[in-house]
């Protein structure tokens, strides 16, 4: 009887916690909230004259909250990046592109977030909303995302180790890295949401993977060959930018053949125009194409002797943003 009576003060108790009256704000208006307590649930606010938008806030809310603590830990861990100029530490700076994997990862992990509470303020009106995500279901969708990742980062990895192509091996390698760089955010916001801070330990080491696609690309050289000096320069620059080593005709085992086929100079309201064709073809010792690959370009100025450097300057962006991504797409 006494064990009864102590069950049921306890359960009117818990129930006199969490009754309001309609005027009434909930808990987690300004604290935590007892119907979804922080162990088992992440939380989002929201707040604004309409229910939708305070919905929208209150999963907006719910995302910040987890890639500031993600942030947080890879600024902690191996998302720092130190800038060094003469052996000295010169600065500190995060990876903008581990914060945009940060973010994507988040936005997929919280689109099984639902609201789970609406509160209407008496007096201004406003509405207050409560985002929640289950910690359990968003780890487990996590996982089984890690797990995919693993699969292509071991098939990957079996791939660079049975061909004898090294432009395909190191085509191979960087597909191991790329997976074992996105699993890595994916570990990062396991850690946070699961809240056991331990996450899936990997099978391989990103530091391995990333030293054996080092050593691959060290043992590729290409040397260039273009119809004009500045663009052979240019696109040198380019190769060396995207991570490959350029060589001799002795040393090379591929040339890169780049030509730029140009139209007319045209003048229309002060401002000259060219326009052109950018080619490249990579070429193996046996003459052999492996890919090819075109930017149709175009440059103005007011000055028409600035067009050369402007279209040059053009190029020199447009090959760091792809010449890496084109040239081991041609190990396909």
């Amino acid at each position: 009887m006494r064990l009864f009576l102590l069950m049921l003060l306890g359960l009117m108790a818990a129930c006199a916690s969490t009754d309001r009256g309609p005027d009434s704000p909930p808990d987690w208006i300004n604290g935590k909230s007892s119907q979804f307590p922080g162990s088992q649930y992440l939380i989002g606010r929201g707040q604004a004259s309409q229910r939708d938008v305070a919905a929208d806030r209150a999963r907006a809310d719910l995302a910040k909250n987890i890639e500031v603590q993600v942030v947080a830990q890879s600024r902690d861990t191996v998302s720092a990046q130190r800038r060094t100029q003469d052996g000295e530490v010169a600065g500190e700076t995060f990876s903008e592109t581990a914060s945009r994997d940060i973010v994507t990862r988040t936005r997929q992990v919280i689109r099984g977030a639902r609201v789970s509470d609406t509160w209407r303020d008496p007096k201004r009106g406003d509405f207050h909303v409560l985002a929640t995500l289950n910690r359990a279901q968003a780890a487990r969708r996590l996982r089984d995302e890690i797990s995919l990742l693993d699969d292509r980062a071991r098939a990957a990895i079996e791939r660079a180790r049975q061909v004898d192509d090294l432009l395909q091996k190191i085509a191979a390698a960087q597909r191991a890295v790329d997976a074992q760089l996105q699993r890595n955010e994916l570990q990062r916001v396991l850690r946070v949401v699961g809240l056991s801070g331990q996450g899936v330990p990997p099978k391989w080491s990103l530091a391995d993977l990333q030293a054996e696609l080092l050593d691959l690309q060290s043992r590729l050289k290409i040397r260039v060959q273009a119809n004009d000096g500045a663009l052979a320069s240019v696109v040198a620059g380019g190769l060396t930018a995207a991570g490959f080593m350029t060589g001799s005709e002795e040393e090379a085992l591929y040339t890169l053949q780049a030509r730029f086929s140009a139209g007319p100079v045209a003048r229309r309201e002060g401002w000259y125009w060219l326009r052109g064709n950018l080619e490249l073809k990579l070429v193996d010792r046996g003459d052999n194409v492996r890919g090819t690959a075109s930017w149709p370009l175009k440059v103005s100025a007011q000055e028409k002797a600035l067009l050369q450097q402007r279209l040059m300057q053009l190029i020199d962006r447009t090959l760091e943003d792809e010449l890496r991504a084109v040239i081991l797409g041609f190990a396909r």
